[in-house]
């Protein structure tokens, strides 16, 4: 599934922004593109699938950590 969104969003300069609100770009310069509020957390990945899904697992580790320390 990861290659399915990667794929094409690098092939198209696009950035993917999860619901947690920090976009992924491909590329950094990429990131002047982005809406002032999400250039600064903005993280630039590899335009691969692995890359894309890792940085989603990074995330979600995150998020679940934030809610099991509430």
């Amino acid at each position: 599934m990861s290659g399915v969104l990667a794929r094409p969003a690098a092939a198209l300069g696009a950035s993917i922004v999860p619901q947690d609100g920090g976009a992924l770009v491909f590329d950094e310069s990429d990131r002047h593109h982005l809406p002032a509020e999400l250039r600064e957390r903005a993280t630039v990945i590899a335009p691969t699938a692995e890359a894309f899904q890792a940085a989603l697992d990074v995330r979600l580790s995150v998020s679940l950590s934030g809610h099991v320390r509430r």
